[in-house]
């Protein structure tokens, strides 16, 4: 790791140290405008034309650089500064907001989830611009605070700001190297729609005797969670499935090709698998529905014989184009009426809509191709057209109309949102190594 003594590799730890130090969780509303503006002044330094919009309650971060001599491709690279919160705390081996660097890893909320990828990718800007004396093209920014809480506001600042964010090539947040060490490349993410439900048996909790002749909220719940999905994970909704968009043949040759991770092994399933037409199809192509969680009763040491009067639960659905969130609400909503839980309270709290291409396009292809090349192979890359995760691709790609590749400095035991998050060092060295060969080639086109 000798290329960690290069000036700005070490310029770039030092930022992501006062990067990670910001505790900019969107959940907690915490640190957000500090965090905007330590962005800001971070965008200026590079040599940026940077602002930060305010017009809504999570400041969003603009940036924009143009090379002296004029290029006619542009990228923005796409990131969000918020993080998930850092609990629980007592799992953590160090401080969540103090960047620990050990012999190979670097450790810290936000390491992976992504903040480590804009310092990346700013150094390998960098690094060209001292190698070539200039940039390779128009490169811009856009940084947003609440991508853990489904983006709220985003629309609304691009909506107004459409006009500065159009470009050849969206570059995400975010990528990884997959459980069998490929660099990972994909071009989308699934959607999602969160739900409540919330049953009610009576006005206080019975004594559990009562069971004899009443249900409690908690079975209530339990009847209509159950007429939702039938054993093989299939969504009974009328009209789930309806909207589903067509696959191209090139997004399954894509599938296809890619190697089936072995999830029992990853995570230790004690579970069989769904029913699946493959693990990387369903992954990439299949919606889904999943309870977040569930809360009813006594839930503390010991016994309480009670009938809970209340039973809640909270959902979500993964969706894939052209689904619509607000359209499958309605459905859902009419599905248990017509069921006969009208007594059941169904709540609606967040949706995105999906994204996903087939990632062909002579730019991108010049990424993959890189990425081939500097990594090692056509073996050593997977390149999908969607990842099983959601974010705001889809209103991204709206308003910039430029196609999205998502990858990056991660892999796959990073530990996203759970304690003790990190990267691996060579992970973060060889990305910028990567990216900076990637310029290079563009700015030859």
């Amino acid at each position: 790791m000798s290329k960690l003594s290069d000036p700005l590799i070490q310029e770039s730890i030092n930022q992501l140290k006062e990067y990670i130090a910001l505790p900019s969780v969107s959940a907690k509303k915490q640190a957000q405008p500090e965090t905007a503006e330590f962005l800001k002044k971070l965008l200026t330094d590079f040599g940026a034309d940077a602002t930060v919009w305010n017009d809504f309650d999570v400041p969003c971060v603009f940036a924009e650089a143009h090379p002296k001599k004029p290029s006619n491709t542009t990228i923005l690279i796409y990131n969000h500064y918020d993080v998930q919160p850092e609990e629980p705390l007592e799992l953590w081996k160090s401080d969540p907001f103090e960047l620990k660097v050990t012999a190979d890893k670097f450790i810290g909320r936000g390491a992976s989830d992504c903040k480590g990828d804009l310092i990346s990718r700013l150094a390998a800007l960098n690094i060209y611009r001292q190698e070539h004396g200039d940039l390779p093209c128009n490169v811009k920014f856009l940084v947003e605070g609440a991508e853990e809480v489904a983006s709220q506001h985003l629309e609304d600042y691009l909506k107004i700001y459409h006009d500065k964010l159009s470009a050849d090539l969206v570059i995400w947040e975010s990528g990884f190297k997959n459980e069998h060490e490929q660099f990972s490349l994909n071009g989308g993410t699934k959607g999602v729609l969160c739900f409540e439900l919330e049953a009610n048996s009576a006005d206080i909790d019975l004594h559990s005797s009562f069971a004899a002749v009443v249900d409690s909220a908690t079975w209530r719940l339990a009847q209509t969670l159950n007429a939702l999905r039938d054993p093989s994970g299939k969504i009974l909704v009328p009209g789930f499935y309806d909207d589903v968009k067509e696959l191209t043949q090139r997004e399954k040759d894509l599938v296809e090709k890619t190697i089936t991770p072995d999830l029992k092994a990853k995570w230790g399933l004690t579970v069989p698998l769904l029913d699946n037409k493959s693990v990387n199809y369903n992954l990439t192509f299949s919606p889904t529905i999943n309870i977040e969680g569930i809360s009813s009763g006594w839930e503390g040491e010991g016994v309480k014989t009670v009938t809970p009067k209340t039973a809640k639960a909270k959902l979500e659905f993964r969706l894939v184009p052209d689904q619509d969130p607000k359209d499958l609400f309605a459905k859902l909503t009419k599905y248990l009426n017509d069921q006969g839980f009208t007594d059941v309270k169904v709540s609606y709290l967040l949706g995105e809509k999906a994204y996903r291409w087939d990632l062909d396009s002579p730019i991108v292809n010049t990424l993959i191709d890189t990425a081939k090349e500097f990594y090692g192979g056509e073996d050593k890359v997977e390149a999908l057209p969607s990842s099983p995760g959601t974010g705001p691709m889809y209103l991204v790609n709206k308003y910039a109309e430029a196609p999205i590749v998502s990858c990056g400095v991660s892999y796959s035991k990073a530990g996203n949102h759970a304690p003790t998050e990190n990267i691996r060092i060579q992970d973060y060295l060889d990305f910028i190594d990567f990216f900076d060969e990637f310029l290079g080639k563009i700015a030859k086109e």
